[in-house]
Order: structure tokens, then C-alpha cells, then sequence
């Protein structure tokens, strides 16, 4: 997911979103997940918290703690009708860029639209092709944002290193992907885990 869709979905619903938990999805879902979890904060006035958001058979998964957090029998509902709603709703949504999709088979069940699905391959291709690249473009935005105290348009501070278009507008998901995993978590090569707080308070200039 692109880092601006990540950090607009976390402005929202920080208090029920924690920063370790990542938006394991495609940009294509982001507006369905973010309403999806700004219902479930309005539902319960923000008392449960999202363990989990990612694809799941194919669909889009929101898992909440509601079961332990002794919300009425009521509330707890109709947060599973919310989180229901949006995996249904994921069914004809392209989980990649947000066009009508469809339930499509293969290696693995996904919700593409006819484009994104003759992307797949082709991704996979341009992350194990320049696999080290992604990562030092991640690494090298990092290193900028830090130096500069803000975040910037990701296309505008890494090098393209592809020459087709198709691939490099791929590579660049690949780019977002790793920063917006960083900033849950995970790990970009060269980049000192230690500075993921200091990255995790900055913001685009709005």
C-alpha cells in the first residue's frame, strides 16, 4: 500500500489502530478498509483494537480483539457485520487499484481486475529482478525524510531504475510496500531499526 494511503487511514483511526499493526493490503482496498475501521471505532467508541488487516482466501480481513473486550453482545455484531460487509464488498474490488475485480484462481485465490491480473507475474518478476534496488530506495528515502523532517512523495526522491514504465510504476509499489512495512515493523536493509520511531512521527506537509 502506498505510504500515503497508509498514514491517511492512520490518522483516522489511531486510537484503534496501533502503529506495529500493518495494512497488509493492496491500494485498491484502502477506502474499503478505512471506512470499514472507522465504523468499527464509531460502533464501539473506539474500545476494541484491529489486530489484523490483510488478505485472506482471496478477500479483505479485519480482525479486532472485540470477543475479549466485554462490549454488549449487540455491539460485538455489529462489528462482525461490518468486517463481513467489507470482505464481501472486497469480492468485486480490485485489491490492487480499486477498479471492478473479480475472484480470479491461481497460486492462490485473489480479486483482480483484468490489468492488475496480467500484472501479477510481472511484479514478481521486478521484485526478484531488482530485489537490492527496492531496498536501498527504501533505505535512501528513509535516510531523506529523516534528514529533512518530513515525508516526501516517494517518486520524487528515489531513481528510476527501470526503463519500461510498466516496470517501474511496479517497482515503485514495491518501494512503498517496504516503507510502509517499516514503519509496522519489519526491516529495510540499511536502515538502523532504531530510527523506525523517529520515522513513524513523520507526515506529508498538508
Amino acid at each position: 500500500m502506498r505510504l500515503e494511503h497508509d498514514l491517511a487511514i492512520r490518522r483516522e483511526v489511531r486510537d484503534i489502530l496501533s502503529a506495529d499493526v500493518a495494512i497488509g493490503v493492496g491500494d485498491g482496498w484502502h477506502h474499503l478498509a478505512g471506512r470499514a475501521l472507522v465504523k468499527i471505532r464509531d460502533i464501539t467508541d473506539g474500545k476494541v483494537q484491529i489486530r489484523q488487516i490483510k488478505e485472506r482466501q482471496g478477500l479483505l480481513a479485519i480482525f479486532t480483539d472485540v470477543m475479549i473486550r466485554g462490549v454488549s453482545k449487540t455491539v460485538e455484531q455489529r462489528v462482525f457485520d461490518v468486517t463481513n460487509a467489507a470482505a464481501d464488498q472486497s469480492a468485486f474490488v480490485c485489491e490492487m487499484c480499486g477498479s471492478d475485480g473479480r475472484l480470479i484462481a491461481g497460486d492462490r485465490l485473489r480479486v483482480r481486475c483484468q490489468a492488475c491480473a496480467s500484472d501479477d507475474p510481472e511484479r514478481e518478476r521486478v521484485w526478484k529482478a531488482h530485489k537490492t534496488d527496492i531496498q536501498e530506495a527504501a533505505a535512501y528515502y528513509v535516510g531523506v525524510c529523516l534528514e529533512h523532517g518530513r515525508l516526501f512523495p516517494v517518486k520524487n526522491i528515489v531513481t528510476r531504475t527501470c526503463v519500461d514504465d510498466r516496470d517501474h510504476r511496479l517497482w515503485l509499489d514495491e518501494v512503498h510496500d517496504r516503507l510502509t512495512w517499516f514503519r509496522a515493523g519489519s526491516w529495510i536493509e540499511g536502515v538502523d531499526e532504531t530510527l523506525r520511531d523517529e520515522f513513524r512521527r513523520l507526515d506529508f506537509v498538508r
